[in-house]
């Protein structure tokens, strides 16, 4: 009778709602991959949607008459309307006889529960005017 009594007490604890400390150990490491992802793309997909406009930006550049102010101011507007926070400094944009370079440097600080991680970006982009000389 004991040794019956031995071989159900894990399938009894089981039955009434015991859990394993590694399932609980598995769901703290499943929350915490879910947080820090949350927290972290929202700065990776813009960064992402930045590169993509300052690509288009120096294409259209090339062909059209704008100046270097022109280009920044439209560069920073840019970066703006996607949240991203950029001061004169931290954008280089130049457009000399046929071609047009872009470069950007910023940072985003990210508040994760025990730590602040601050994510360094520096989106570029360059186009040439292939009738250019």
């Amino acid at each position: 009778m004991n040794g019956e009594r031995t071989a159900m007490t894990p399938r009894n604890r089981s039955q009434r709602g015991f859990i394993s400390f590694s399932t609980i150990l598995g769901l703290v490491i499943v929350v915490g991959t879910v947080f820090t992802a949350i927290r972290l793309l929202p700065p990776y997909i813009a960064n992402y949607q930045l590169q993509d406009s300052i690509d288009n930006i120096a294409r259209t550049a090339t062909y059209s008459q704008i100046t270097d102010q022109e280009l920044k101011r439209q560069v920073m507007r840019q970066a703006s309307d996607l949240g991203i926070q950029v001061t004169d400094r931290q954008v280089i944009a130049q457009k000399s006889g046929g071609s047009v370079n872009i470069a950007i440097t910023y940072e985003v600080p990210v508040n994760l529960l025990a730590r602040q991680v601050v994510l360094k970006f520096a989106p570029a982009a360059g186009n040439r005017n292939i009738t250019a000389r």
